[in-house]
């Protein structure tokens, strides 16, 4: 097939996943992620349910080498978007340099300026206290079935910043966390009570930033959502393509 470059990865057409060795199509964005990052959730599901065509490359997560390069030593987190020759990562706190770049890119409208305020508020309520615990539940999982090394430097990143022993504390915390995290999500489930999306009738930046964040919370097969009746309604009707 002309245009392809072939390295280990995904890609994905019109929202569809097929199995390949990894291909770079010229014209074609990449998304370089870790797969069950929140925030690489986040900018997957935006470009799926957009039906927007690009290819996937999962790195391991002790190895930055793709970002550094796409970004020209700009930046080294993921999710990472490359668009051409320019690489694009998010650089500040909070950060939406990625889903700001797309939305601009495509003309998606997830950042209307009327509810700028609002999104910037929820969404730090979403990423934060709400990510906060649910990546703890999924890193209980997710970690330990990882290869050696990457086992060992995720749980080495872990501890530089909770403390010695805090994969194995929110192992023996794990129903605990759940509890916290259906207690966090009670407020946002009042809210779609009133309207099928979290600030508008149709789904803004914040609903796919809560999206990545429940889709990081389920991703190890072993959990599920809270029994909260408007946020799974939600959470289906996320699921769809636009």
């Amino acid at each position: 097939m002309a245009g392809l470059t072939h390295i280990a990865g995904r890609c994905i057409l019109l929202g569809l996943e097929v199995s390949v060795p990894f291909v770079h199509i010229t014209g074609m964005l990449t998304l370089i992620q870790f797969p069950w990052s929140p925030f690489c959730i986040t900018i997957r599901h935006i470009l799926k349910r957009h039906r927007i065509p690009f290819t996937l490359r999962n790195i391991t997560f002790h190895n930055r080498a793709p970002v550094i390069t796409a970004t020209k030593g700009a930046g080294y987190t993921v999710p990472c978007l490359v668009d051409g020759k320019r690489g694009i990562c998010d650089v500040t706190d909070f950060g939406q340099e990625v889903a700001r770049y797309v939305d601009r890119r495509y003309r998606l409208g997830l950042f209307p300026q009327r509810f700028e305020g609002l999104q910037l508020i929820l969404s730090r309520y979403i990423e934060n206290e709400l990510e906060s615990v649910g990546f703890k539940v999924n890193d209980t999982y997710v970690i330990p079935k990882r290869p050696l090394v990457e086992r060992t430097m995720l749980i080495r990143h872990k501890e530089r910043k909770f403390g010695k022993g805090c994969v194995r504390e929110w192992t023996a915390q794990r129903r605990s966390l759940c509890a916290r995290f259906a207690d966090l999500l009670e407020p946002i489930d009042n809210m779609l009570a009133a309207s099928p999306f979290l600030l508008a009738d149709r789904p803004l930046f914040v609903d796919y930033s809560l999206y990545g964040v429940l889709e990081n919370y389920l991703f190890n097969g072993k959990t599920k959502l809270p029994d909260l009746k408007h946020l799974r309604g939600w959470h289906r009707m996320m699921k769809k393509p636009d």
